[in-house]
């Protein structure tokens, strides 16, 4: 068992050469294309959760999301959670999909989770969706929204996921509330896409 690392690129890569096996060969077994373990372990995008899982059971390994990293993260342990890279600033979005998996799981932890404010990160994106993310949580189980969150200003342009333009329209239809207000164009399943 493999506990949860921040890098996804590099997890996935070292237990796919752990196990012997090329990116053709993990993807064959994961049943996903080639050009989807090579834009992983390249670090062109994080794997949902449900990705990461699959690829790593190809290689004969698992992901353990109940390890106390995970479980005992609030949103203000996730300022952390982007990069710079040449192409521009990334998002480490399975971190903030595994803290949504973990307080799914625990949602008595809800308060704790969002009641800390978080630092500035220094990425406006980042600081906006952690607090349209507290905004949400709070909302969905009708509590108080953290007084946090008013002092994170909404961005001045729109911020939306690169894709195709019938992908930016559904992002645009499917994003919540909390996320419209602070001018985020991401739908609601591209966070918490593994609910049932």
């Amino acid at each position: 068992m493999l506990p949860l690392m921040e890098n996804t690129s590099t997890l996935v890569q070292e237990a796919r050469e752990d196990a012997g096996l090329s990116r053709k060969a993990l993807a064959k077994r994961a049943g996903v294309p080639v050009s989807t373990v090579s834009r992983i372990e390249d670090g062109d995008v994080d794997p949902t959760t449900t990705m990461l899982r699959r690829l790593l059971a190809a290689a004969d390994r698992t992901l353990d999301f109940a390890t106390g990293a995970v479980l005992n993260e609030s949103l203000a342990a996730l300022t952390d959670a982007w990069s710079s890279s040449p192409g521009g600033e990334k998002i480490d979005w399975t971190r903030l999909r595994a803290f949504l998996d973990a307080l799914h799981a625990h949602p008595e932890r809800l308060g704790a989770a969002i009641a800390t404010p978080p630092a500035r990160s220094g990425n406006e994106q980042l600081d906006n969706l952690l607090a349209a993310i507290a905004e949400k949580l709070a909302d969905d189980a009708a509590v108080k929204r953290p007084r946090w969150c008013a002092a994170v200003h909404p961005l001045p342009l729109p911020w939306e996921p690169p894709g195709t333009p019938r992908m930016k329209v559904a992002a645009r239809r499917l994003a919540p509330i909390q996320f419209k207000a602070r001018n985020i164009w991401l739908g609601e399943h591209d966070l918490w896409r593994d609910r049932g």
